[in-house]
């Protein structure tokens, strides 16, 4: 069995699959209560509805971000200790490229088009970055001779939403996806097709878009890390008291 688990958002989702990838069980829950209070519930209630165990997991796919710092933390270390706890492969993929490839699967203009992928940063921000569809489109990431189904060409970065026009300059009519390109659908550039289909990260995109060996897959506990895109809060905080305090020294 194959668990999917993505918490990059303020949405905590869960999937399970077949080994051949076939999706048994999904549970989404956009908005709260806290991931620390339902991801494992709803990995436990998942595994039910697949007629599965923890036991029969092979493999745990993670989505790394970037994203909401607690989230990610959360997402991330959990899909870690499920991993150790029953021995499965360990694998993490960009949140980023499983909104894009999202993208690239549910409209026939993708083929040619550039697909940008948002998500809501806080703060005004956006985390984005620009996918192509690859040449060769791969089905599943069962053999590593396969071509990936996307190419990235720009990103991740952290946008803010004022500035998205000038992001997309280059790709005028790109689709537009994630619940960042929602929630600031007036500043994108009139040309730009908004995917109104995509819109929080799902634990099924994360499976997917390991299965057609999108850009930035990772596996193993070393390399399997958060993409936080930038510095917590707390830390962001800790710096700018630490400058303020040093600047009136005696």
């Amino acid at each position: 069995m194959i668990l999917a688990i993505e918490t990059a958002t303020v949405a905590c989702s869960v999937a399970v699959a077949a080994p051949d990838g076939r999706l048994l069980a999904e549970i989404n829950a956009p908005a709260g209560p806290a991931h620390t209070q339902r991801l494992l519930a709803d990995v436990h209630h998942a595994l039910g509805m697949a007629g599965a165990q923890a036991a029969d997991v092979r493999t745990v796919v993670v989505g790394l971000g970037p994203g909401t710092f607690t989230g990610l933390r959360i997402g991330v270390a959990t899909a870690r200790a499920l991993a150790q706890a029953v021995g499965a492969r360990l694998v993490g993929v960009p949140t980023l490229a499983g909104l894009a490839l999202a993208l690239a699967e549910g409209d026939a203009a993708a083929k040619a088009t550039a697909l940008v992928a948002l998500i809501d940063g806080k703060r005004s921000e956006v985390f984005a970055a620009c996918y192509l569809r690859a040449a060769g489109y791969a089905v599943h990431c069962a053999s590593d001779e396969r071509a990936p189904a996307l190419d990235l060409v720009r990103g991740p970065a952290v946008v803010p939403a004022a500035e998205l026009q000038a992001f997309l300059s280059p790709w005028p009519t790109a689709i537009v996806g994630g619940d960042g390109a929602h929630l600031y659908a007036a500043e994108l550039p009139a040309g730009a097709h908004l995917a109104r289909w995509v819109t929080a990260p799902s634990a099924a995109m994360i499976l997917r878009a390991w299965e057609a060996c999108s850009p930035g897959i990772v596996q193993g506990a070393d390399e399997v890390l958060p993409i936080y895109g930038r510095a917590p809060d707390a830390q962001r905080w800790t710096a700018r008291t630490a400058s303020t305090s040093g600047g009136g020294g005696t």
